[in-house]
């Protein structure tokens, strides 16, 4: 991939300018090419390591000028601009594949559906707290390519890696590649589960058999991804012991096996994250981990130590004897199904924003169970209550200050308020993180 780490004065073009797309840019520039930015916002600012911009329609002229066309993960691969550099026969690449053309160090990436941020930064506590120097990097908000660029000493980069982000791979290799679950999620631009299982699989398609795939053995969804590797597989299973993998046994101890050797690990009780759906992260992370040369005991104390990641299941308050639990990473509703499956005590839900292409209503009769007060906003807030009709009924507000001033006025000792919208926050706010800060505000400000 020396195309793509030694510019010599060559144009490329990078489609899409908002993180990943400046941090692309920036990494090209420092590698001798000259970059012209596109964006189809004509009010986008030129980030300094564009040479030249070109906002709204592109120019057939400027595409026609380029030696190479990076795109961004929010930018539909096959459509506008990046359609036309290939039939120029203009290489393309997705900015996951030019940080990885950019690193020799070892390289462990995440997917799925659910999990992904907890699991990689997980990993790279673990991988830290055991004398490995990782950095923990992509979709998470940190881009891979600042990553590289900013962290050139790094031993191994932890990557979390969306389907968008794997719908551009070409040659892009982890030693250790996981996928998590695969629930319905994205269908819109997958167009249906089998395109969405598809694009996670990509994940491992240049692995060899020196690297690691990791899957998880409970997901009835990742079945027809078995096998197709050439990576050796580790699977993690809650439900059986596995031949190659990890898996929580009757005492509550989470094992490794490899090559016929069973390993305890830790008591799964002293897990520093409590949840079923944390005790599967940490499966993962086991088996990543041993796949990046830590042994089980040098496992432990990162095991132990990890508190969590923001806007995830994040207790941030307790206000009065009522806690308020940050889930705004809940973007679909096997999120915020696993967000209620995990809270105790009285909830009082604050769910809405964009609705996924998905049904709601498979949820009723746990936000029904689970709950005694349902709170909905923004945008898919009637239908939501349309898809939980029965539940007691919900309040409508109208956005999310309205619905935390309702949770307030109602909230009584004992209570827990949860922020797990189930949704995507891009009808009121630029992404889950804005949304989970300014929760966060909101709730500071009571006291």
């Amino acid at each position: 991939m020396a195309y793509w780490n030694q510019g010599n004065g060559r144009r490329v073009g990078v489609v899409g300018l908002g993180i990943s797309g400046t941090a692309a840019a920036t990494l090209l520039r420092s590698r001798g090419f000259t970059v012209t930015g596109f964006d189809s916002s004509p009010t986008v600012e030129k980030p300094e390591a564009v040479d030249h911009m070109v906002t709204g329609p592109g120019v057939p002229g400027e595409v026609e000028a380029l030696d190479g066309l990076v795109v961004s993960p929010g930018v539909n691969p096959w459509s506008g601009i990046a359609c036309e550099a290939r039939k120029l026969g203009i290489p393309v690449v997705g900015e996951i594949e030019l940080a990885a053309a950019n690193t020799n160090a070892g390289i462990y990436a995440v997917t799925g559906s659910n999990g992904k941020t907890t699991t990689c930064e997980w990993l790279g506590f673990v991988l830290n707290r055991a004398g490995y120097n990782a950095v923990v990097c992509g979709n998470t908000g940190y881009a891979f390519s600042r990553a590289v660029l900013e962290n050139p000493g790094s031993e191994s980069y932890v990557v979390e890696i969306s389907s968008y982000q794997l719908e551009t791979v070409e040659r892009f290799r982890p030693r250790g590649a996981a996928i998590l679950n695969i629930t319905p999620d994205h269908l819109a631009r997958h167009g249906s589960m089998e395109g969405y299982a598809s694009a996670k699989a990509r994940i491992f398609l240049n692995q060899h058999s020196e690297d690691i795939t990791v899957l998880n053995g409970d997901d009835p969804n990742l079945t027809g991804l078995f096998g197709r590797s050439r990576g050796t597989e580790m699977v993690f299973s809650m439900e059986r012991p596995q031949d190659r993998g990890a898996w929580v046994d009757g005492s509550g101890t989470l094992l490794l096996r490899w090559d016929g050797e069973t390993m305890p690990v830790i008591d799964s009780s002293l897990i520093g994250l409590p949840g079923r759906h944390n005790l599967y992260n940490a499966l993962a992370v086991a088996c990543l981990a041993y796949g990046a040369g830590v042994t089980p005991s040098e496992m432990v104390p990162g095991l132990l130590e990890f508190t969590g990641v923001r806007h995830r299941i994040e207790t941030i308050s307790s206000v009065h004897g009522v806690t308020w639990v940050n889930d705004s990473k809940s973007t679909n509703p096997d999120s915020l199904r696993v967000a209620l499956e995990a809270a105790t005590g009285p909830v009082i839900l604050l769910a809405g924003g964009r609705a996924k292409e998905t049904d709601y209503s498979e949820l009723k009769h746990l936000v029904s169970s689970r709950t005694r007060l349902v709170i909905l906003f923004g945008e898919a807030a009637p239908m939501l209550a349309e898809a939980w009709h029965g539940i007691p009924t919900p309040i409508l507000a109208g956005d999310l200050p309205a619905a935390v001033s309702a949770a307030c006025e109602r909230a009584v000792a004992g209570d827990t308020v949860l922020l797990s919208p189930g949704c995507a926050s891009f009808d009121q706010y630029r992404n889950f993180e804005e949304r989970g800060e300014h929760f966060r505000k909101l709730v500071e400000e009571m006291q």
